[in-house]
């Protein structure tokens, strides 16, 4: 509506000249006038408008005023506003249909301007009192409702109160402002401090003997003395000690609230006991410092694997701050390394409600790949159900290198860093078991360098590491890298050839190998050449077990060496015999000596000029009960390198020693020794020259009575304990012969650097004289050189009166042979001294 100080009214008529008339009074009057001349722009205007009072004409093209009324009146935005028909019609029936349709007056035309602007006041005053009147009737109303309401409320307050005070679980006392005592207490109050309610109901302030802190009682009692006085002191949330009726300690939580009971003013005190809550947050708070300081990383999330809470140490592992991760999933930790089916296993795992442990291997937020140890838990409410998982991780990054490390350590070659016997096994196996499920064969290569010995006794130990790397690294390249290449120990390598198409490609690869290692080697500068022994077998024709396709590998290299090394050789049957007649060689051997198997034979070494034996040498024989009578070729080779030989050895110069001294006792002073063989690891042992010192004191054997036989080829290794005991047995004047000269390497330089007594011709010089020439001449310059030299010569394997009279020609001192006598038993040697000198 308009304001009532500016009056608005919408006239309707039809015509033009009344509506300028009516308006052009009315505005004189005050009025503000609003015109339309038909009813339908009316209705809509009107709308908009809102007047005070219509004035309306009946009589109008399209719809009647009657039409416009009812419209008006029947539409909520209008229905109020006072309609005054102002119409020509001056019969009683239009008058009443007016009046009928919600018309307040009916003014006739031809109007009076005096008569229209007082009904259009007279109406106006008439709604606004009527609107007045109905608007202080909806206040009245609304008035006696609300109190209605307030009293209805008020007595219900004081039910619920009633109720709520005597049902609240939590004890409660009301205490009287103006009387200082306590007014009133629920049953709840008296069970916590075991009075009853008689007791209670009374008690002053200065009888509030429960609390357990004196200072906290009198903070209390003063507030309480405070409020009387001016109402002004709050006790909101007050946390209080107090003793219940077993005179345990409970922490209560005291609140009070103003109130009027009985029509007094009182505080009414609320005790929540919160000991249990105050415990299970202590208890929290130690779980939470827990948290916060545990070495562990603790991530929890919620059912939706959003995490929801991270501790220091897992911004201190992951480098990822809590703010960068709280609300994400821990899949942003994923490196890749795990499969979806080891996630999906964890979470049905979780689902279930059982606890989940594994390990994690995560990416750090600079990108650093970690490992984690993870015990992750579901976690459950009251009613059972999961709200949470929670994950407790440790790094194991380090225990896990230290792992690598170890199992590198255990499974690699610390020099080559290739895989070592323990892997090589491993790996072995797992060929044969891929070849049986996928039906092809495989290649086993056992490789050995020859004469790798030599350059660690001439070059050193790192020059033979430096040898061994090469050829490591050679081996590698000329090779796929889906075979293996191993070092099994010393100068040994197991190559693992898989899936091979035939055996004749073994041969290739064997070739190929063999050429590789042909390549020289510079070693301190020096150009050195290596080879090595090859030993195939192939799976599954040569075994179908990794120790039998090892050990026949392994026969297959032997029998390339025995064939003259830098070769190689497939395994065969009759070489598996061969290997077994040298185990069964090795297992008796080592018993041969505690079943005194082992016996002595001494062969004479004869003068070539006077046919007087002047010596003998003293040779090793060995029957076995199970294998016979054992040749030396066969069984000093297993000895020497098995590492029996030092103890044959000993036992055979403690027999030597023994008989020399015997015939030296018949034989007075008339020259005679006996020469022994000398193995190169008897001369490499540290004790060996004072093992000697002991048998020639034992038997007081001059040093003289004995000759020590080594080979040229032991003495160019140049091992420092052979240097040395080769010194100290020249400083003890024990002669050494030097045997099978010629075969060898036949250094002069070694000649004149030790102090020899002699050397041997080997027999297969011998048995090619007189008639090979070129074996005269080499013969006849040995025997001259060693002249020169001052050294005796010995020719072994004289068989026919024309080898030593040849010898004994060119001058060669003395001879052995079958000419003379074979090796024969100590027991015989008493009859071969009684027969006379040799003669051809």
């Amino acid at each position: 509506m308009s304001s009532p100080q500016v009056p608005t009214v919408f006239a309707i008529d039809d015509s033009p000249l009344n509506l300028k008339i009516l308006q052009r009074f009315l505005e004189k009057q005050g009025w503000k006038v609003f015109i339309a001349e038909d009813g339908l722009t009316a209705i809509t205007e009107i709308n908009q408008v809102q007047p005070d009072i219509i004035v309306l004409d009946i009589m109008m093209p399209g719809i009647d005023g009657f039409e416009v009324c009812r419209r008006l009146k029947a539409a909520p935005a209008t229905a109020e506003i006072p309609i005054i028909f102002l119409s020509a019609l001056t019969d009683q029936k239009s008058i009443v249909k007016g009046l009928e349709l919600g018309a307040v007056d009916y003014i006739h035309k031809p109007f009076q301007q005096e008569e229209i602007i007082t009904r259009l006041q007279l109406q106006l005053k008439l709604h606004q009192t009527n609107q007045a009147l109905l608007q202080k009737n909806q206040q009245l109303e609304e008035q006696i409702e609300k109190t209605a309401r307030t009293q209805a409320a008020l007595m219900q307050s004081e039910i619920n109160f009633a109720v709520a005070f005597n049902q609240s679980p939590d004890p409660i006392f009301i205490y009287g402002r103006n009387s200082g005592c306590i007014m009133d207490v629920n049953q709840p109050f008296c069970q916590f401090f075991g009075l009853t309610k008689q007791e209670l109901v009374g008690v002053s302030r200065q009888q509030f003997y429960f609390w357990v802190d004196e200072q906290q009682r009198q903070s209390f009692l003063r507030d309480l003395l405070l409020w009387q006085k001016d109402g002004l002191v709050k006790f909101e949330n007050r946390e209080i000690e107090v003793y219940d009726q077993e005179k345990q300690v409970r922490t209560m939580l005291l609140s009070g609230e103003p109130m009027e009971f009985n029509r007094v003013d009182c505080l009414l005190f609320v005790m929540r006991d919160i000991t249990e809550r105050r415990k299970a947050e202590k208890q929290l708070k130690i779980l939470s410092q827990a948290c916060e300081q545990s070495p562990a990383s603790i991530v929890i999330t919620d059912v939706q694997g959003n995490i929801t809470y991270v501790n220091p140490k897992f911004e201190e592992i992951s480098g990822y701050k809590s703010a960068e991760v709280l609300g994400r999933n821990p899949r942003i930790l994923k490196s890749g390394n795990k499969t979806q089916e080891d996630y999906e296993l964890m979470w049905k795992t979780l689902a279930s409600g059982r606890n989940w442990h594994g390990e994690f291997h995560n990416r750090r937020k600079n990108g650093e790949l970690y490992w984690e140890r993870a015990s992750i838990s579901p976690i459950s409410n009251q009613q059972g159900i999961v709200t949470h998982y929670v994950a407790v991780k440790e790094d194991i990054t380090k225990e896990k290198q230290q792992a690598e490390a170890l199992f590198h350590q255990a499974h690699y070659d610390h020099l080559t860093g290739l895989p070592n016997r323990i892997l090589a096994k491993d790996r072995l196996q797992q060929a044969i078991e891929s070849a049986l499920r996928q039906k092809h064969i495989f290649g086993l290569m056992f490789l050995d360098l020859d004469n790798f010995k030599k350059v660690n006794d001439t070059l050193g130990h790192d020059a033979g590491d430096q040898l061994l790397v090469e050829v490591s690294e050679r081996l590698q390249r000329a090779l796929r890298q889906t075979d293996t290449v191993a070092r099994l120990g010393g100068d040994e390598f197991l190559i693992i050839l898989d899936q091979v198409s035939h055996s004749r490609k073994l041969m290739a690869i064997a070739q190929r190998l063999l050429r590789v290692m042909r390549q020289p080697v510079n070693l301190q500068g020096l150009e050195f050449f290596v080879h090595g022994s090859i030993g195939i077998t192939v799976f599954p024709d040569d075994g179908f077990h990794a120790d039998v396709l090892l050990r026949n590998a392994d026969t297959a290299m032997y029998a390339a060496k025995l064939a003259g090394r830098n070769m190689f050789r497939f395994f065969t049957p009759h070489m598996n015999q061969a290997a077994q007649q040298r185990m069964a060689i090795e297992s008796e051997l080592r018993q041969g000596l505690s079943r005194q198997e082992f016996q002595i034979l001494y062969q004479p070494i004869v003068s070539l000029e006077s046919g007087q034996i002047v010596g003998a040498e003293a040779l090793m024989r060995w029957h076995n009960r199970l294998l016979g009578t054992v040749p030396p070729d066969q069984f000093i080779p297993i000895a020497e390198e098995v590492g029996l030989i030092v103890e044959l050895g000993e036992w055979l110069l403690d027999n030597v020693c023994c008989q020399a001294a015997h015939w030296h006792s018949a034989l007075g002073e008339q020259t005679f020794w006996v020469s022994v063989n000398v193995s190169p690891r008897q001369l490499k042992d540290s004790y060996f020259v004072a093992i000697l010192q002991g048998f020639l004191q034992r038997y007081q054997v001059r040093p003289e009575w004995l000759e020590l036989e080594i080979t040229e080829n032991l003495i160019l290794e140049e091992n420092g304990d052979l240097l040395k005991n080769l010194s100290d047995l020249e400083e003890e004047n024990i002669a050494l012969s030097l045997d099978d000269f010629g075969t060898g390497y036949s250094s002069l330089n070694y000649l004149r650097k030790f102090n020899f007594n002699s050397l041997k011709i080997d027999r297969s010089f011998v048995e090619l004289l007189p008639h090979d020439n070129n074996t005269v001449g080499l013969v006849r310059a040995i025997i001259a050189m060693a002249h020169h030299l001052e050294l005796k010569v010995i020719a072994e394997g004289i068989e026919t009166p024309e080898q030593w009279n040849f010898l004994r020609l060119q001058g060669c001192d003395y001879g052995q042979g079958y000419l003379f006598s074979p090796a024969i038993a100590v027991e015989e040697w008493e009859s071969l001294g009684q027969k006379p000198p040799f003669f051809p």
